[in-house]
């Protein structure tokens, strides 16, 4: 008997650093989705912080995904600003 495929969001679940919650409206949808990006910001500075200066072409690549993360959690609070 074959075995069952787990649907992509289960694999992306279970890989997550942050556990999926899923709102019941669009003002929940938004502060969940800035709760992910703001565990995401702490975990990508963990990862700069352990890089440190010891690989500069990771930690730069790092920083640019940290900042992107950066601007979506921001866009998430100017949502929210405008629905509240």
């Amino acid at each position: 008997m074959a075995k069952k495929q787990p649907f992509l969001t289960d694999v992306k679940t279970l890989r997550a650093h942050a556990e999926y919650v899923e709102g019941e409206n669009l003002l929940d949808m938004i502060k969940e989705d800035l709760v992910a990006e703001r565990i995401a910001i702490d975990s990508y500075r963990e990862m700069i912080a352990y890089v440190g200066e010891q690989d500069s072409t990771t930690k730069r690549m790092l920083e640019g995904i940290l900042a992107m993360e950066e601007e979506h959690a921001d866009d998430l609070v100017g949502m929210l600003q405008e629905l509240a």
